[in-house]
């Protein structure tokens, strides 16, 4: 019980700081967050941004805002993130946004075609010489080519992989398990 209630205390304030913006039909993973009081009490502020258990959507994008935020420290740090967005919409497709170098370079795939079982996801030492940065490669279902990479809004590639590389481990052990937990979500896999 006291694990459920840090959670969603360090959930809630993850959102309290949280500012709207929307793109199309995808919506930031920041965009649920409500507004509270300055003033309010910690438990009227996880009352303010708590979800209902059958808002699947809401749960998904809020799995995400660990990366959003880690996202944010690894601007200006790991060459080439710049300005990242991360975005979910309705159809559990979740878009990557980096805007760097003069360019929106875009990722996009639906969690549903992602797997999270057993070798699914791996993660990416950083060995200091080829690979500077740690990362964490999620697996798409049976191989499928299912990852798209845009470039200005052109189709570059598709790759049967999502990487996400971050400044430093520990970004990246913080955002695995939320990660996965979305993942888990879109797919019904959440025990019940």
């Amino acid at each position: 019980m006291s694990k459920k209630m840090v959670f969603t205390l360090a959930i809630a304030i993850g959102l309290i700081a949280c500012k709207n913006e929307s793109k199309d039909s995808f919506q930031n993973v920041e965009a649920n967050a409500a507004e509270v009081p300055a003033n309010a009490s910690p438990m009227e502020q996880i009352k303010a941004v708590a979800l209902e258990e059958g808002d699947i959507i809401g749960r998904t994008k809020q799995s995400f805002i660990a990366l959003q935020e880690e996202y944010k420290k690894a601007s200006g740090k790991v060459p080439g993130i710049g300005e990242v967005n991360v975005f979910v919409d309705d159809n559990f497709t979740l878009m990557i946004e980096n805007k760097a170098d003069g360019h929106v370079y875009q990722t996009k795939v639906n969690l549903k075609d992602l797997e999270s079982e057993q070798g699914g996801l791996s993660l990416i030492p950083d060995d200091g010489q080829k690979i500077k940065f740690p990362g964490l490669k999620l697996n798409t279902k049976g191989g499928k080519a299912a990852v798209e990479h845009l470039k200005d809004g052109k189709q570059v590639k598709t790759e049967n992989f999502l990487e996400i590389y971050l400044a430093d481990r520990p970004s990246i052990e913080k955002v695995t398990p939320a990660i996965l937990q979305g993942i888990n979500i879109a797919n019904d896999k959440m025990p019940k």
